[in-house]
């Protein structure tokens, strides 16, 4: 929840406030807004890379998925703005999907639960749990934008609304930094997928309600694509 709900909360809020009651200074704060957006992406981007803890890395990719938000909000534009709430549609969805599968991780060694921390835990995942493995991979790639999920469209907009704009500097920042973003995450696929084991994990069964979560978010990240219209009108 901590993860996810703020993100929203503060972007509506802003939204409220510099789009509604402050547009007419747009000039003064879009400038201070797309450099913190800038900031966002690269320093998420680039620290992520170093990461080997599965919480930590997810964490600082969350700040480079920020700052697509702040893009977004930052161009001052009706079409920007509906970018902005199409886009944390759909990071709410692919975020509950990815933290669910790091809570469901939950290794048994010795009577000893505990929850994975490490992304060598997810080593090899796909031959204790292929279904699992095969979401969260969709996940990741989700969130990298790669086609055809759905965050591929919503990453798809932002850049389209960055160049309406005239932000051609802002949206080649925003696609390389996608780019660097998508080396991790294919880092951790690589490592559900292909890594070699001395020691094999352990997990729990997933409860009802886990797995009910991880499905209905899954189908939607895959199918929201064919079909985003609804989301689109939500936005």
């Amino acid at each position: 929840i901590f993860a996810i709900v703020p993100k929203i909360a503060v972007l509506v809020l802003f939204a409220r406030i510099f789009q509604n009651s402050l547009f007419s200074t747009v000039y003064w704060w879009q400038s201070i807004i797309l450099f913190c957006a800038m900031c966002s992406v690269l320093i998420g981007s680039f620290v992520a890379l170093k990461q080997r803890k599965m919480k930590r890395l997810i964490a600082y990719s969350a700040i480079s998925h920020v700052g697509y938000l702040l893009i977004a909000f930052g161009l001052g534009t009706f079409i920007g703005l509906q970018s902005l709430f199409f886009y944390i549609f759909i990071y709410m969805i692919t975020g509950i999907c990815v933290w669910s599968i790091v809570m469901s991780l939950e290794s048994q060694s010795n009577t000893k639960i505990s929850t994975s921390r490490n992304l060598s835990d997810l080593s090899l995942l796909i031959k204790s749990n292929p279904i699992l493995a095969i979401t969260f991979a969709i996940a990741l790639f989700s969130l990298a934008g790669v086609p055809p999920l759905a965050g591929f469209y919503a990453k798809m907009q932002i850049f389209l609304a960055s160049v309406e704009s005239c932000m051609f500097f802002i949206a080649t920042i925003g696609i390389l930094s996608s780019v660097i973003s998508t080396f991790y995450y294919i880092r951790i696929i690589k490592t559900l997928y292909f890594d070699k084991v001395l020691v094999w994990n352990f997990y729990q069964p997933i409860n009802q309600g886990k797995s009910l979560v991880l499905g209905l978010s899954f189908f939607l990240i895959v199918l929201l694509f064919l079909s985003p219209n609804l989301f689109s009108l939500w936005a």
